[in-house]
């Protein structure tokens, strides 16, 4: 690159001490690139324009002969251009054309969000100067970006990012208010599902239960019926009550299984894609088949072609008797997958716990999950409970 902004001459050296004039030019400090030869007695290399005249007292004594066979770098350039001006003027216009239209913003993106107008966002950021055309300078983005966060309605967050000559406008929509929980009228927190308590806050009435009792579905476990000055006083009871809530499921214990592996067949895959989009996708010959290893891509310098190729093997099946002790690991793990199903995410898994049953004359794998969860919902009075 240093080369080109100061500028080089293309060289070919005849004549058989060629070698012994490239030593010579070393020793003197002159930078010699692109070496190579044309010839048995002719080589050809580039050295530093302002170091071109220095040749001549080298070549002394020397049966060489030099000639300039090509002129590179930007004072050659220059040089050129000063001889066209037409060229040279619009090539000024043209940087110049380039640099104005490429500071400023030409088009605006708007995340589509329901309930959220794209109309008054591009209003809004008119107002602060923001439309397609615009300069923007400083921290324009960042203040107006804030402001259309407050003024938005039914926006959270507004996020201005540009892209080039691209403003993109993200917006993330605000969720609705949920209503405020009013209960007004009696009523009591029952259980709804068997457990053992293992916590009772209260908020607001009496509670019918402590840690370490058994509930069943239905059970009142706050009241809200409190006795004060020797009366009965309805009113919405609250709290929380969590309780350990046991989980089962069965696996059948099997003989047999059918168990997936990898052959030595082996094809290519290879997907086209333009611009991104795929637009030729081979298939295998197999019917079941798995990738292995990375993905090779091949880019097209001139076109926005790419293939990827990727290496398939096939997939086959067989039938494997298993062990008394597979047959039960097997059912266990079943099972311990289906138990777990059966918790709800916002429960805390406490222990786990698995056995073999036999039932009808057929062994089973039982899976006991005990987690602890809220079990306590709220029921006007009067209620079955």
């Amino acid at each position: 690159m240093w080369q080109f902004w100061k500028g080089y001459v293309i060289i070919q050296i005849e004549g058989l001490c060629a070698a012994r004039f490239l030593k010579r030019c070393t020793d003197a400090g002159i930078r010699v690139t692109g070496v190579r030869r044309t010839d048995a007695a002719s080589i050809r290399c580039a050295v530093p324009v302002r170091r071109f005249y220095d040749l001549r007292k080298l070549k002394r004594g020397l049966p060489l002969r030099i000639r300039i066979v090509g002129r590179r770098g930007l004072p050659f350039q220059i040089a050129k251009l000063k001889k066209r001006p037409v060229l040279w003027l619009g090539s000024l216009l043209l940087f110049s054309a380039i640099l104005f239209f490429s500071t400023r913003i030409w088009f605006i993106r708007i995340q589509e969000t329901p309930g959220v107008d794209p109309s008054e966002i591009l209003e809004a950021l008119k107002e602060r100067g923001i439309f397609p055309g615009a300069y923007l300078k400083g921290p324009i983005l960042i203040t107006a970006a804030n402001d259309l966060s407050a003024q938005i309605r039914n926006a959270a967050w507004i996020g201005l990012d540009r892209e080039g000559v691209t403003l993109q406008v993200n917006v993330v929509e605000a969720l609705p208010e949920s209503p405020k929980k009013t209960q007004s009228a009696p009523s009591d927190i029952v259980a709804e599902k068997d457990g053992v308590i293992t916590s009772v806050q209260v908020m607001r009435g009496q509670a019918r239960v402590k840690p370490g009792d058994r509930v069943k579905k239905g059970d009142v476990l706050i009241s809200g019926t409190v006795l004060y000055k020797d009366q009965a006083v309805g009113m919405a009871a609250d709290g929380t009550v969590s309780a350990a809530v046991q989980y089962c499921a069965e696996s059948e214990l099997m003989d047999r299984i059918t168990e997936s592996y990898e052959t030595d067949a082996a094809e290519t895959l290879r997907i086209m894609r333009f611009w991104g989009l795929e637009i030729v996708r081979t298939k295998p010959s197999f019917s079941h088949y798995r990738l292995t290893g990375p993905a090779s891509v091949t880019a097209n310098g001139l076109l926005p072609f790419t293939v990827e190729t990727q290496t398939v093997r096939e997939i086959g099946f067989r039938d494997r008797t298993l062990s008394p002790e597979e047959s039960e690991q097997y059912a266990l793990t079943e099972a311990r997958e289906q138990a777990y199903l059966l918790v709800p995410h916002s429960a805390a898994i406490l222990h786990t716990y698995g056995t073999i049953r036999k039932r009808d004359g057929k062994s089973y794998a039982c899976v006991i999950v005990t987690a602890e969860e809220i079990i306590g919902k709220t029921e006007e009075l009067p209620h079955d409970g």
